[in-house]
């Protein structure tokens, strides 16, 4: 795989896109954790506030 992005690409465009890849990979993991986060807080802030419409007994 290296190969053919070495002979598509040239040898000096390989580093940028390196790095440009890693950028990309990096800012996806952050705005996917950022996601995560967010579900989980709003999970949380639903179980803190509970029920609170009236039980009727049986």
């Amino acid at each position: 795989m290296a190969v053919l992005f070495l002979l598509l690409f040239g040898p000096s465009k390989l580093p940028q896109m390196a790095r440009d890849l890693g950028r990309f990979v990096n800012e996806a993991r952050r705005s996917m954790d950022e996601f995560k986060s967010e579900l989980t807080a709003g999970v949380d802030d639903d179980d803190e506030e509970g029920d609170k419409t009236p039980r009727r007994k049986r």
